[in-house]
C-alpha cells in the first residue's frame, strides 16, 4: 500500500500543472485581446480615454469640484483659471449664471452615457431579434420585416425625434425612446444579411440532424457567431446617439435645465460665443474627443476580430 501511494505521488508529481488561462479559456481569449489592446497605441489611448470618461461619470458627486447648479451671479463669465481674471477653483471658468463649467460637464457626460448605452440596449437587442428572424426563416417573414425597415428608414430620423419629443416632452426616458425607435433598424438589417449567410453553414444542418429546435439553432448556435460584427456596430452607434442626444439638447429637445449635458451647454453659451469662448469650447471638445475615441476603439475591435480585416490591417503575422 506504500508502495502505491508512493507511486501515485511521484505520477502527480510528474504531471504538468494545467494554469489559470488553461482551465478558463475566455480568460485567455480576453488577455489575448488586452496584449492587443496593448500593442495598439492609439486604440489603447482611446479605450484609456472612455474608461476615464466612465469612472467621472459614474463618480460624479465625488469628482466634481462644485456643485453644478449653485449659481453666483458676482462671478459669472469668469475665463478659465490660467487666464488674467480666473479663478482657481473654476478651472474652466464659469457660465452665465456662474456655474462651474467644469462640474457642469463632469454632470452632462452622465447623461451622454446613460441615453448611449440604454439605446444601444434596447435597439441593438430588438433590431437582432429582428434580423435573426428575418434572415432565418426567409420568405415572406423576411419580405414583411425588411419592407417595415426600409418605411422607417425612408422618414429623417432627426426630424422623427423632434416630432415625437413635441408631443410628448424632453426628458431622458423620452430621449431613450426616441433615439431606441430611430435606431433598431440598423441592427436589423446587419444582423439579417450575416444570419442569410449562417443558415446555410453545416453546424447549422449538424443541429438540425440532432433535432434542435429553431429556437435553439437561433439563439444557441446562430446567435454566438454574430458576436463579433454586433459589437463592431453597437460601439460605432454609440458615437452616433451621443451626437444625436447632443443635437437634441441643443435644438431645446433634449435635456432641460437645470439639468446639465454637452449640448445643453453648447445651447447655453452660443450667445456669448465672442466674450466667453469656453462656454462653447470644452464641451463641444468633449463630445468630439468621446466620439473619435468610440470610433478609434470600434475600428480596433473590427479589425482584431475579424480575420479578413485582421489580415488587411496588421498583415498576416498578427494571430
Amino acid at each position: 500500500m506504500s508502495g502505491d501511494a508512493a507511486s501515485r505521488a511521484a505520477a502527480s508529481a510528474v504531471q504538468p500543472r494545467v494554469g489559470l488561462l488553461e482551465r478558463f479559456p475566455r480568460l485567455r481569449q480576453a488577455m489575448s485581446l488586452l496584449r492587443k489592446l496593448v500593442d495598439d497605441k492609439v486604440a489603447l489611448a482611446a479605450a484609456i480615454f472612455l474608461l476615464v470618461l466612465l469612472f467621472v461619470s459614474v463618480f460624479a458627486p465625488y469628482v466634481a469640484p462644485q456643485d453644478p447648479t449653485k449659481q453666483d451671479l458676482m462671478l459669472r463669465l469668469r475665463p478659465p483659471a490660467w487666464s488674467e481674471k480666473g479663478i482657481a477653483k473654476y478651472l474652466l471658468g464659469t457660465d452665465p449664471l456662474g456655474r462651474d463649467v467644469l462640474s457642469r460637464m463632469i454632470y452632462g457626460s452622465r447623461v451622454s452615457l446613460i441615453v448611449g448605452v440604454a439605446v444601444i440596449a434596447i435597439s441593438g437587442a430588438f433590431g437582432t431579434i429582428v434580423g435573426l428572424i428575418s434572415g432565418y426563416f426567409g420568405g415572406q417573414v423576411d419580405n414583411i420585416l425588411m419592407r417595415i425597415v426600409d418605411l422607417q428608414t425612408a422618414f429623417p430620423g432627426l426630424l422623427v425625434a423632434l416630432a415625437i419629443i413635441t408631443m410628448i416632452g424632453p426628458s431622458v426616458r423620452n430621449i431613450i425612446i426616441v433615439l431606441s425607435i430611430n435606431g433598431w433598424m440598423v441592427f436589423a438589417r446587419m444582423i439579417r444579411g450575416t444570419t442569410l449567410a449562417l443558415r446555410t453553414s453545416l453546424f447549422v444542418d449538424a443541429a438540425r440532424c440532432i433535432g434542435a429546435g429553431n429556437n435553439r439553432i437561433i439563439f444557441r448556435h446562430m446567435l454566438p457567431n454574430l458576436a463579433s460584427p454586433l459589437i463592431t456596430l453597437a460601439t460605432l452607434e454609440l458615437a452616433r446617439i451621443i451626437l444625436a442626444e447632443a443635437v437634441l439638447s441643443f435644438v431645446g429637445m433634449g435635456i432641460q435645465p437645470p439639468a446639465s449635458s454637452w449640448g445643453l451647454m453648447i445651447n447655453e453659451g452660443h450667445a456669448y460665443i465672442t466674450m466667453a469662448w469656453w462656454l462653447v469650447t470644452f464641451p463641444g471638445i468633449a463630445i468630439a474627443l468621446t466620439v473619435l475615441s468610440v470610433n478609434l476603439l470600434a475600428t480596433w475591435l473590427r479589425a482584431v476580430t475579424d480575420p479578413m480585416q485582421r489580415e488587411k490591417q496588421f498583415g498576416p503575422r498578427m494571430r
